[in-house]
């Protein structure tokens, strides 16, 4: 664990000699690299590694551990080496690099930056090829995590569906953030290095450890989700509501979701909330629900005789499938079953 008194990791420290992470889960240590980036491309994604002057010295070293929806690998290679990524890998997943020894120089979404141990993280994103230089004295601890995981952890944040237009933006990571994420890899590496390697961590520990992380990476990285993550997006003023509501209004028959309506006028779930309560003084659910419910009761009061109208099928037209609990807000909005309505509409038309 990191000392209380400094701000870097033990393997930060190059006055001491420490080994790394992860000695008792090795996945592999060799000094052929043909077998080094297949062993490679099992384990993180398909990549070309080449050894800079067939130096004698290479010997790839691996060690890994799996914690749920993410991962910790490390890697080092005892000389300089360039390992390409020259197409996007099977699982969509982002790396973050932390070197513990040396650096690295990458290029990546059409960006070039270098990382150095206890200065620099770097963020990398498994759907884009990346190219990236090793030193020879570089060591690199690199925590992966799913993006479907990160995506579904957004939207527990949100108290919204998980997105799908997570951005993650690629580049250096420096400061409270790096430290942020080194200590998060940190607690995994130490989990697992303080324990039996024949035994797994127990569920609820690694279920606890994969929030903790998803959390970090998503409070620490950016991407296109951070502003509101952290409070900052704008409220939608009077004319993003009407514009909602003009929708509902619009509608034929139960067309929108929530989601769906926060989409279309380019807000989020949570700031439409917002935008609502603070015009109406109700939620955007509250005013769906009855408008839809005087859209049914329109329906049904216009309904004529012999044209087939049933009240099971107004109430699933306006998205009420559960015709017990219709019938319920019917009663507490109108004062009359929904029967009652149609069979009056009916006999009104008649006449």
């Amino acid at each position: 664990m990191l000392d209380h008194d400094s701000a870097v990791a033990p393997w930060e420290t190059p006055e001491s000699y420490y080994d790394g992470p992860l000695r008792a889960y090795e996945r592999y240590r060799t000094k052929d690299p043909v077998q080094a980036s297949s062993l490679s491309a099992a384990l993180l994604s398909a990549s070309r590694l080449v050894v800079r002057d067939h130096d004698h010295r290479f010997e790839a070293t691996c060690r890994a551990v799996q914690a749920r929806s993410a991962s910790l690998v490390y890697l080092t290679y005892g000389t300089d080496v360039i390992v390409d990524r020259v197409r996007p890998a099977h699982h969509d997943y982002l790396a973050i690099l932390l070197p513990l020894h040396g650096g690295l120089h990458l290029r990546h979404q059409g960006r070039e930056f270098d990382i150095r141990a206890g200065e620099t993280a770097g963020v990398t994103c498994s759907r884009d090829t990346m190219h990236a230089e090793f030193g020879a004295q570089a060591s690199v601890l690199t925590l992966r995590v799913d993006v479907h995981a990160t995506e579904l952890a957004l939207g527990n944040l949100l108290l919204e569906p998980p997105p799908t237009d997570l951005r993650i933006q690629a580049g250096p990571v420096t400061g409270p953030a790096r430290r942020s994420l080194t200590g998060t890899a940190e607690l995994l590496a130490a989990s697992y290095d303080g324990k039996d390697p024949g035994s797994p961590l127990p569920p609820v520990v690694m279920r606890r450890i994969e929030e903790q992380i998803l959390f970090t990476v998503l409070l620490s990285v950016n991407h296109n989700y951070r502003a509101a993550l952290l409070g900052e997006a704008a409220r939608p003023n009077r004319r993003t509501v009407r514009e909602a509501i003009d929708l509902v209004w619009a509608e034929e028959e139960a067309t929108w979701t929530i989601p769906e309506l926060a989409g279309a006028v380019g807000v989020s779930v949570r700031a439409l909330e917002l935008g609502f309560r603070k015009e109406l003084g109700k939620t955007p659910r509250e005013f769906v629900r009855e408008q839809r419910l005087l859209r049914a009761h329109e329906e049904l009061l216009h309904a004529h005789s012999g044209d087939g109208t049933t009240v099971t099928g107004v109430a699933g037209r306006w998205g009420f499938w559960h015709a017990g609990r219709f019938a319920t807000r019917y009663v507490e909005r109108f004062g009359v079953r929904p029967a009652m309505t149609l069979r009056s509409g009916a006999s009104t038309a008649v006449r």
